[in-house]
């Protein structure tokens, strides 16, 4: 299940990003930094979070945002939908 929200920058060049698609990082993350997500969704992530995403999707050379990451509304909409099908609780 995945959700899209239309944005007006809808098409825009994903590169420009600072995480990579949420659909390959996401399943491989830790169960207690997905928790820590869950928790506060809209919260700017951890350095550190930031850092084991980027791990994950072997894009560590990248340098780590300094003003902060935050989940745009699709990777929220991506969440909302795997917590419902993954029965999270």
């Amino acid at each position: 299940m995945s959700s899209v929200i239309d944005r007006p920058d809808h098409g825009t060049d994903r590169a420009a990003r600072p995480l990579p698609s949420i659909g390959v990082w996401w399943p491989m993350l830790e169960g207690p930094l997905q928790r820590e997500i869950l928790e506060h969704p809209t919260a700017p992530l951890r350095a550190a979070v930031v850092r084991r995403i980027l791990e994950l999707c072997e894009q560590d050379d990248r340098p780590v945002p300094r003003s902060g990451v935050r989940l745009d509304e699709n990777e929220r909409a991506y969440l909302a939908g795997w917590t419902h099908a993954a029965d999270w609780t």
